[in-house]
C-alpha cells in the first residue's frame, strides 16, 4: 500500500478547505455575513492551492 507524501496531506487539506468553503457560501440556511466569509476564506485558500502547487 502507497504512503502519503507530506505534500500530499497539504494539497488534499487545501482542495477540502476550497470545497468546504464554497458550499458554505452556497448554503442558503446560514446567515449572510457567514456565507459571505465562507466565500472569502474558499478564494484565499484557492490562493495558497495556487501557491502551493507552484512551489511543489
Amino acid at each position: 500500500m502507497a504512503t502519503e507524501e507530506p505534500d500530499d496531506d497539504t494539497l488534499f487539506d487545501l482542495i477540502g478547505a476550497v470545497g468546504a468553503g464554497i458550499n458554505a457560501s452556497k448554503d442558503e440556511g446560514l446567515p449572510l455575513d457567514v456565507r459571505e466569509l465562507a466565500a472569502d476564506l474558499a478564494g484565499n485558500t484557492a490562493d495558497r492551492l495556487a501557491q502551493f502547487k507552484k512551489t511543489t
